[in-house]
């Protein structure tokens, strides 16, 4: 079914599909972007070749259950994404394929620049925060703490900053590279090492995945235990998120549905011959939830918004995101 889907894609974006497929490439900001430019080139090659409007609508629709299906379970802002990106897409079925496909691709370019403003509103208010900090812990990657990371450079001083490895999807060498161009000090720790090295930090600062309006975080495996050391040492702990990773379904009696991967490969690809590793279990899940009571606040386009007061927000958002789709 995968390779199907796939190959509705025309062939230059058959690798960003492999990228998030695989996780090649991490974070759910550049999954929405990479998601957008196959909507993008699906319309262009629709008018360029002159296909009927409604296969296009139907490969474009095809394309995004595919994601909120197998990205989406994951992270509900790539569901939201998606879901306004193509918007009343059907009601384009009758236009000319050259009229539908500058629709679809205004809609596309407007959920892009209001999506890169509320990035931009968030990073702006978590560099703030991080004014009078020296000391920064960052877990797991994420494509908003990566423009926090690199815009320190406003706060106009050298900061130190502790990467854990978040072994799970390799989720801190990402930030190394951002690190390094904004002339940071860098200390690179195992996971193991977390409780000793975060006492001596001001502030730890990860993305989200996913939020709940209670205020209930979800990140990658691993994120619970940077909760809680931060709980138990007082270390204030900040979730930057826009408030599209909204997810509402807690509220009507639903629940998140975690994911779980099979680290095998990742665990056990050096261990030989000698170790019978199918009869080993290396399943755990992707995501996890960091209780409220362990986050500061949640930085959002909104503001700098403490976790026990985020429900009245959550639902006005919410409210409003409806309308729209």
């Amino acid at each position: 079914m995968k390779n199907q889907i796939r190959e509705i894609l025309p062939e230059n974006m058959r690798g960003s599909f492999d990228s998030i497929v695989e996780q090649k490439v991490l974070g759910a900001g550049r999954h929405i972007s990479m998601i957008g430019d196959m909507i993008v080139a699906l319309a262009e090659r629709g008018v360029r070749e002159n296909y009927d409007t409604k296969r296009v609508i139907e490969e474009i629709q095809t394309i995004a259950a595919f994601f909120i299906k197998n990205r989406g379970e994951a992270s509900q802002a790539v569901s939201n994404a998606i879901l306004l990106m193509i918007n009343n897409i059907d009601s384009l079925a009758d236009l000319p394929m050259i009229a539908a496909g500058e629709a679809i691709i205004k809609q596309k370019n407007n959920y892009s620049q209001k999506a890169g403003e509320a990035v931009n509103q968030v990073v702006e208010y978590a560099v703030r925060l991080a004014e009078d900090m020296d000391q920064i812990f960052v877990y797991d990657y994420s494509s908003t703490v990566e423009q926090f990371l690199r815009r320190l450079a406003k706060n106009h001083k050298q900061y130190e900053i502790y990467i854990a490895e978040s072994r799970v999807i390799d989720g801190g060498r990402p930030f190394v590279i951002a690190c390094e161009e904004a002339g940071h000090r860098i200390r690179f720790i195992p996971e193991a090492a977390m409780m000793y090295f975060l006492k001596d930090c001001q502030g730890v600062f990860m993305g989200a995945e996913t939020f709940y309006p209670d205020g209930t975080g979800f990140n990658t495996t691993g994120s619970d235990v940077v909760g809680l050391i931060c709980d138990y040492f007082h270390v204030p702990l900040y979730f930057l998120t826009p408030m599209i990773k909204l997810d509402i379904r807690p509220v009507t009696g639903g629940e998140k549905n975690l994911v779980f991967r099979d680290l095998t490969g990742k665990l056990a690809s050096n261990w030989g011959e000698k170790y019978n590793i199918k009869k080993i279990d290396f399943i755990v899940p992707e995501l996890v939830p960091v209780k409220s009571e362990w986050i500061r606040a949640f930085v959002t386009e909104y503001g700098v918004i403490p976790a026990g007061q985020l429900f009245g927000i959550s639902m006005k958002y919410s409210r409003n995101l409806r309308r729209v789709t």
